[in-house]
């Protein structure tokens, strides 16, 4: 597993090289037993703070197949000295235009118990490369998730591998 690690963080940082300022990555989630790969969504996500307190923002959609009707996801926390905290997730999932599903999830018990561990994080420049795992509930939210409703939660657990270029 660390080999493997390694050789992916090396492939990521490789793609970030210094005339490809640009975020590459993906999400790779188990919703209910289904699993989704998901592209990291290059101008949305970024990372923000300092190296000793990193503040990541990860944002990732998929499309159909005829590049339409999006599943969108996002996933931010802090990170200070590689641990985490303020961990927080959203998913969209769309069909026709439409809006057919909206889960939140948060860190705290009642909003779902959301844990996101780091394997490893490693700064160049103004890039950040991380290689970690998510895992806990999702739930419907009337207010955009700051109060979660978890009577019938959405069991969410994956992986993510990203290069982030800091927002200036």
């Amino acid at each position: 597993m660390l080999l493997k690690t390694a050789a992916l963080l090396t492939t990521l940082v490789g793609f970030a090289a210094p005339g490809h300022a640009q975020n590459v990555g993906e999400l790779t989630l188990n919703l209910a037993g289904e699993e989704q790969v998901v592209p990291l969504w290059d101008r949305q996500s970024d990372w923000s703070g300092s190296e000793n307190w990193p503040s990541i923002n990860i944002y990732a959609r998929a499309f159909n197949n005829d590049g339409e009707d999006p599943l969108v996801v996002t996933l931010s926390f802090d990170a200070p000295g590689g641990n985490t905290s303020r961990k927080e997730m959203g998913l969209s999932r769309y069909e026709n235009g439409e809006t057919t599903l909206r889960l939140f999830g948060g860190e705290d018990e009642e909003d779902g118990a959301l844990s996101v561990t780091l394997e490893s994080y490693v700064f160049d420049g103004s890039q950040l490369s991380l290689i970690g795992r998510v895992q806990g509930m999702l739930g419907t939210s009337e207010n955009f998730g700051r109060d979660i409703d978890l009577s019938d939660a959405v069991e969410v657990e994956g992986t993510f591998a990203v290069t982030l270029e800091k927002l200036e």
